[in-house]
């Protein structure tokens, strides 16, 4: 695999951006919504649930992560849940507020906690970007809960791809080793033209802490970024929204065009099944 050059981002003020205006757009939902209406994309939860989600387990931890760099979260203290809308919005306009202050005033290459299995992206920057592609998701959520979705920005919702391909469901433990099968499937953002070039394989290792064993079939990002001829047993098709909605299963079950081996489709639809909430 190539290395993973932060280079290959988007700009950083392109992410903060993006946070504010995801943000805002997932407060400007939720803020008159029926505080139990179910989230069709997490039916488990009410719209409050999401809501204080964002607020009080998402974005109030990572300003404390960024504040606090590059201490380990483990003295981190959870806030109490509001009990109310008043409180749950004025909740999430703190951690919020905090959160961009936090990243507008750190250094991207500042050394920050991160759950990410590469160490050397333990950074501030990989934070921003993360933030930003959480904020895009989970206003999708809001949006679906009220029924007024809007379009995703294209170059972000390609970025979103690659980083939910790498992170989400390539991000692997510093204990586990993963063994290439051979296999090669394009993923192909049509209107962006962004192209990555991913493999299956199998993933095996213990966890020293718990001495758990892992043997499964996992991906992995063979090529960030694909110019010109590739080789691919499976090709996937679709607009790069489409295609991070999928990802992400937040769009329709058949958004997207798959070709090529039907063996290996299965195979990867199964790897691209599990819960990546």
């Amino acid at each position: 695999m190539t290395p993973h050059p932060p280079a290959a981002w988007l700009p950083v003020d392109t992410y903060l951006a993006a946070i504010e205006r995801e943000t805002r757009r997932f407060r400007e939902c939720l803020a008159d919504a029926d505080p139990g209406l179910r989230v069709p994309t997490c039916p488990d939860w009410s719209a409050d649930d999401l809501l204080w989600h964002v607020g009080g387990e998402v974005q109030d931890f990572w300003a404390w992560v960024i504040a606090r760099r590059p201490e380990v979260p483990e003295v981190y203290e959870e806030p109490e849940r509001p009990a109310d809308r008043a409180g749950l919005i004025r909740h999430l306009d703190h951690a919020h507020e905090q959160l961009m202050l936090g990243l507008r005033n750190a250094d991207p290459a500042d050394a920050a906690w991160s759950w990410i299995g590469d160490p050397a992206l333990h950074t501030v920057g990989f934070t921003v970007r993360r933030q930003a592609h959480e904020a895009l998701i989970h206003r999708v959520d809001a949006e679906l809960t009220v029924g007024a979705v809007t379009p995703l920005d294209p170059q972000l919702a390609s970025d979103g791809v690659l980083e939910c391909l790498e992170w989400m469901y390539g991000n692997l433990p510093g204990w586990a080793g993963w063994e290439h099968d051979g296999s090669r499937v394009l993923v192909h953002a049509a209107d962006t033209g962004h192209r990555v070039l991913v493999g299956l394989g199998r993933v095996t290792g213990r966890n020293p802490r718990t001495g758990d064993e892992i043997d499964q079939t996992e991906l992995q990002v063979l090529d960030r970024s694909v110019h010109g001829h590739a080789e691919a047993d499976v090709t996937i098709t679709a607009d790069a929204a489409a295609l991070d909605l999928w990802l992400w299963h937040r769009g329709p079950a058949h958004p997207v065009e798959m070709e090529g081996d039907k063996a290996l489709l299965d195979r990867l639809l199964g790897v691209l099944g599990q819960s990546i909430d």
